[in-house]
């Protein structure tokens, strides 16, 4: 009896590997012009733990088909595609921003107007979950004052 007190001891006084935990910053959603039926998301997503975390989905009851998005370069032309496999560094981050890397929220379930919420739900390979608000920001001002720089690349969303 005593020696498995003593274990137990020992197990509780050895340092354990820091978890993997996902937390998001900075989450937003651009407003779409009033006939589009997407709207691009950006967010920053860190992890504190020990190992990479994989990202399995996002999910959010304003849109049909939520997904994150790469954007690159292709004979002149910028081209997304969906990102079949979205990892989170071990003590780093990752960014999805104007410009790059976006959630794409495909078939918006209602119109979204500046001030609103958006509620996302990213789901890593562990089983683990977080819930974002993101704020839906009309950029248009900003755009046209040059204050964004990245121009909209969602504006029309035409294919992939």
């Amino acid at each position: 009896m005593k020696i498995k007190t003593m274990m137990f001891a020992a197990l509780m006084l050895m340092p354990s590997l820091a978890a993997a935990e996902i937390t998001v910053e900075d989450a937003w959603v651009r407003m779409p012009p009033p006939v589009a039926d997407t709207a691009a998301g950006y967010l920053t997503l860190h992890n504190s733990g020990d190992t990479d975390v994989e990202v399995v989905a996002v999910e959010s009851a304003a849109a049909t088909k939520p997904e994150f998005h790469s954007m690159s370069m292709h004979d002149g032309m910028m081209h997304m595609m969906k990102m079949e496999k979205v990892v989170v560094p071990a003590h780093g981050e990752l960014r999805f921003e104007s410009g790059g890397n976006h959630l794409m929220l495909t078939g918006l379930t209602n119109v979204l107007n500046a001030g609103d919420h958006v509620m996302l739900t990213i789901k890593t390979a562990d089983g683990a979950s977080v819930m974002v608000h993101a704020e839906v920001r009309d950029v248009r001002m900003q755009e046209n004052g040059g204050h964004e720089g990245h121009g909209d690349e969602h504006g029309g969303h035409h294919g992939h």
